[in-house]
């Protein structure tokens, strides 16, 4: 059976049962004097490779583990999930890291948005600018230059904040001492059960505060992180099911992901936006011919599936890329970083302002992705001839 029959019959498989439910070789351009000094400037040069390697990082740098500590510089974006987080390098860009545990220790330093979520985080070090969601935060004799802002139950300046507070929490505690006293020095718009004690002197700007008390507000509050909690998971189990319906029905295709990374990616994303607003003026065509109704209520369900699965065939896609760059081999190593790559994208299409563009552009990509899979390529068409003629030849 050829290729794209194949192809074809696992998509429509697929699509019932989601119903029911560079290695680079270095040339030596050195004199070879003697072959034992040969050897000596190759190790040397493969050691200095990986010394490179290991102390900087030109890239986003995904992460996952028990206990993950980065002591590597970061050019990039880092992204982390364990139990406890350790930065003690300098990053470029944001870091998005969910820990029981984090702390950003004296040598870290963070040049952009440190997004956190972990029972307590612990600054030592250097952060431009925090947006928290914890049980404990602290300063602790740190920077952060710009803005923090948090929801927490206890919040302690020890360090300096450049700029404005913007935080929920219970209590609040600032160090006096003159030797590593505590500051804001812009202004603290704070929210609490109880107006909190602020000492004299500790904040420049103006202190504000808004009183909440009432029990339908604190129900509210947990309500709505239980609805987001709740709706992660559904979207990582829904993810998961699908790559694992690729694993068993597809295998080709997740061997193949990484063709539409890099350059291909424009022209994915323009057959996933032609896609998007064709089918349905080519559903609206076959409506009004009255003889094809029923092929266009069917190809109008295929559409929406479509539109289900793009997301998470996205997410495949660059997971899989990751495991690539990152050298991750094995099946269970892909799991993880999938519940990773998921996890990072849910937060992204949920930030505010950007998280609608975000999840527009990766719909569209993983739309494109689902049609160029389908599409035979002339490397298709060509195996498809020759089995055509041989079979003619048997006959």
């Amino acid at each position: 059976m050829s290729k794209n029959k194949l192809k074809i019959i696992a998509f429509v498989i697929l699509l019932i049962m989601l119903i029911s439910t560079t290695i680079v070789f270095a040339d030596n351009e050195q004199q070879i004097l003697t072959n034992d000094q040969s050897l000596v400037e190759n190790n040397v040069s493969e050691e200095n490779n990986i010394s490179n390697e290991e102390s900087y990082k030109k890239s986003d740098v995904y992460l996952a583990g028990e206990d993950v500590t980065v002591d590597y510089i970061v050019d990039g974006n880092l992204f982390i999930c364990a139990n406890t987080v350790t930065i003690n390098s300098q990053i470029g860009g944001d870091a998005f890291i969910m820990a029981k545990k984090i702390v950003i220790d004296s040598e870290g330093y963070i040049f952009s948005n440190l997004f956190a979520m972990a029972e307590s985080i612990e600054i030592k070090g250097v952060v431009y600018d925090v947006y928290s969601l914890s049980k404990d935060l602290s300063i602790s004799k740190g920077y952060v230059y710009r803005d923090l802002k948090s929801a927490c139950e206890t919040l302690n300046v020890n360090g300096i904040i450049g700029r404005n507070v913007y935080a929920a929490f219970s209590n609040i505690f600032f160090n006096n001492e003159e030797n590593s006293k505590g500051i804001i020095y812009g202004n603290l718009n704070y929210s609490s059960n109880s107006q909190a004690s602020i000492p004299e002197n500790v904040v420049n700007g103006e202190v504000k505060y808004h009183e909440t008390t009432t029990e339908t507000e604190a129900i509210s509050a947990k309500s709505i992180i239980i609805d987001y909690i709740i709706s992660l998971i559904k979207f990582i189990v829904f993810v998961i099911i699908i790559w694992l319906l690729c694993l068993w029905l597809a295998p080709k295709f997740l061997d193949s992901t990484n063709k539409y990374v890099g350059k291909n990616t424009l022209s994915v994303f323009g057959f996933g936006l032609l896609a998007l607003f064709a089918i349905p003026v080519l559903c609206v065509i076959l409506l009004i011919l009255q003889l094809t109704t029923g092929v266009s209520f069917a190809l109008l369900g295929l559409y929406i599936l479509a539109l289900v699965v793009s997301k998470s065939l996205f997410i495949i896609t660059a997971n899989n890329y990751v495991c690539s760059k990152l050298k991750v081999d094995k099946t269970i190593g892909k799991f993880g970083m999938l519940v990773a790559s998921s996890t990072i994208v849910w937060i992204l299409t949920n930030l505010p302002f950007i998280g609608g563009l975000i999840s527009f552009i990766s719909g569209s990509i993983g739309l494109g992705i689902l049609i160029k899979s389908i599409i035979p390529t002339k490397k298709d068409k060509n195996i498809v001839k020759k089995e055509v003629v041989e079979v003619s030849k048997e006959n």
